[in-house]
């Protein structure tokens, strides 16, 4: 190699590992908060104006410009204008997708980013460009703002130590063990070595939201998926989830979707 150059060997791409882009959209009609949907790709959004909120089960974002989020596939949300709010969106999905946002840690609790505005240039140049090409522009954008979060987190979590660490490993767990009926403050502490309060206190501070409720959201994220993929018994569901109880199932799946689960599944046109 010659002074001077760079070299960077790449994984080969696979057709099934590919980003499939939906459309690209500026949105600029306002919304009023009048109840969570959810849909079946992933969206990645850009404020480009105004201030707003991201409703998500047991959480709101607040949204100002130079605000990154994404909306995940059968995670409820609602996107509500605070004022003048203008976004971007890619609506995307496809096996990469899937691998890029698993990469990122991007989850319906960890899905808002501020202080993006180095990216609002390509984006609205990219969304002013004529129609040729608009699906490798959209393509660009899309993998350009994946390399600038990628990077942002790299840096963040080569800085994280400590009682971050600990939390990180924790929502690691309970993402990855969701399912086990068993799954409490102390089984997650005798697992990973910490006392249950430490587990309680820690998760808290860093992620401003109890174990209980968390797993309870991730539960419910788990069981929409479920439903879109056809799953239509909610005692199945349940335990997929989880409960062993499929009454209790219900009550906190109301409490988080605002419905039974029975009402949506047939929202969905899968009920019975």
């Amino acid at each position: 190699m010659e002074d001077g150059n760079i070299c960077r060997f790449l994984p080969c791409g696979r057709e099934h590992d590919a980003i499939h882009v939906i459309n690209f959209v500026l949105e600029t009609k306002g919304q009023k908060f009048d109840g969570m949907r959810s849909q079946s790709v992933y969206r990645m959004h850009y404020v480009a104006e105004g201030e707003g909120a991201l409703h998500v089960p047991g959480r709101v974002w607040p949204l100002e410009q130079g605000t990154l989020f994404f909306v995940l596939p059968a995670v409820p949300f609602a996107i509500e204008d605070k004022g003048g709010l203008k976004h971007i969106y890619i609506s995307y999905m496809g096996t990469r997708a899937n691998m890029l946002m698993d990469r990122l840690k991007i989850s319906g609790q960890n899905c808002v980013f501020p202080d993006f505005g180095q990216v609002e240039e390509f984006w609205t140049d990219s969304l002013r460009a004529g129609s040729a090409m608009m699906e490798l522009r959209s393509e660009s954008v899309l993998l350009y703002t994946f390399s600038v979060l990628g990077g942002r987190i790299l840096k963040e979590d080569g800085q994280g130590k400590g009682k971050g660490g600990s939390a990180e490993r924790i929502k690691r767990y309970i993402d990855e063990n969701f399912s086990d009926t068993e799954l409490t403050l102390g089984k997650i502490g005798e697992t990973l070595g910490y006392h249950r309060k430490y587990v309680s206190g820690v998760f808290k501070e860093q992620f401003h939201i109890g174990v209980a409720e968390y797993l309870n959201i991730v539960r419910m994220q788990h069981a929409c998926t479920l439903m879109e993929q056809g799953f239509t018994s909610v005692q199945d569901i349940a335990a997929l989830c989880g409960f062993r109880d499929p009454l209790y199932f219900s009550r906190v799946f109301r409490g988080q979707m605002g419905s039974s689960p029975r009402a949506h599944l047939q929202s969905l046109g899968k009920g019975r």
